[in-house]
């Protein structure tokens, strides 16, 4: 019995010890010895070199090999967007190498914030920007950009997710087309081709490789029967890259609902404007194919489309698109060219 109770507390203590690794494990490292001060103006250097998204952010200096040569020692991290001191500290007279331990900063707003680390050694000063990156995005929503589905018909849908409306024969005239593939309601984290070859449709995707897109799930619908839909028959699901015939329709409806886990600095922005011309345009397109002959019921046998009742996406109220979510808008770096030496394009 003893010796159960003490395999017991030692599993426990091990699995603490583990846990506490892991937590420790989340910041980063600035070791003022090995970076580049010369190179500090550069965006590219900044962000390979001094971006983070951990928790927290750690500083060391070398400073002396003897206690008779140590020397007095502060740090400071400033909010350069909001200009508000962060982290202010006297660490009294240091020698060997300056650690200053973890710092744990705060995320704000979903975006970007860009620090001014000051090390103040004796009578020397070390200035340095450093970029703490919006945390990994989880399981959010993303789809092609287009219109969204409650603007073409309030009984389609009551979120943000669209379908992207394509006139195919202007589709097969130019051979390919491409469109933004949106992520979170707020950014654009790739783009779709669109491909026609006859009477065939094939859709691939390609992401931005700074965002570091997985795909957790993925489907892809091709309406060529909008009044069908709107009826409440439902599609079935294609794959990306899959050639889809289409037969001699005139237009159709992408819609690829997709949960994708990605990195979101960085990343351009997007907006929604029902009054748009593009989203005009798409919902012109819709409009004319609802109340098309094309669209009518006679055609179904080769749309696709099976009795039912709306989409079989495998989709539910609670468990997919709505965890997670990410509404804002976009990160902004706020760098301030005055007094800090480094540019603001891009960071």
């Amino acid at each position: 019995m003893i010796r159960r109770i003490f395999a017991l507390v030692l599993a426990a203590v091990l699995c603490l010890s583990i846990l506490a690794g892991a937590l420790a494990e989340d910041f980063f490292t600035i070791d003022v010895d090995v970076l580049d001060m010369d190179r500090l103006n550069s965006d590219d250097y900044v962000a390979r070199a001094l971006s983070a998204s951990t928790q927290g952010v750690r500083v060391r200096k070398y400073i002396s090999n003897s206690s008779e040569l140590a020397a007095p020692v502060r740090l400071t991290l400033t909010q350069m967007d909001s200009h508000t001191v962060m982290f202010d500290k006297n660490y009294g007279y240091q020698s060997g190498t300056f650690d200053s331990g973890v710092i744990y900063l705060p995320y704000v707003d979903d975006r970007t914030i860009p620090y001014l680390v000051t090390l103040y050694i004796g009578d020397y000063v070390y200035a340095m920007p450093f970029m703490h990156l919006q945390p990994r995005l989880v399981h959010n929503g993303a789809c092609t950009s287009g219109v969204r589905l409650r603007d073409l018909d309030a009984s389609l849908g009551s979120d943000w997710l669209m379908g992207t409306m394509v006139d195919l024969d202007k589709l097969r005239s130019q051979g390919h087309s491409t469109v933004d593939v949106i992520a979170s309601n707020s950014y654009v984290i790739g783009q779709a081709t669109l491909q026609m070859n006859g009477n065939s449709l094939r859709v691939d995707l390609a992401f931005n490789p700074g965002a570091q897109v997985d795909v957790n799930q993925l489907s892809l619908y091709v309406i060529t029967d909008c009044a069908a839909y709107l009826s409440g028959q439902r599609a079935a699901a294609f794959g990306v890259s899959q050639w889809i015939d289409v037969g001699s329709r005139e237009t159709a409806l992408i819609y690829l609902p997709m949960q994708v886990s990605y990195d979101p600095s960085g990343l351009p922005e997007f907006s929604y404007h029902s009054s748009a011309s593009e989203v005009q345009s798409q919902l012109r397109l819709w409009q004319e194919s609802v109340g098309s002959a094309g669209g009518s019921r006679t055609q179904q046998e080769d749309s696709g489309w099976s009795e039912g009742s709306g989409w079989d996406d495998g989709w539910s109220g609670g468990s997919g698109w709505s965890d997670g979510w990410s509404e804002g808008s976009g990160w902004d770096d706020g760098w301030s060219s005055s007094d800090s030496g480094w540019s603001d394009n891009g960071w």
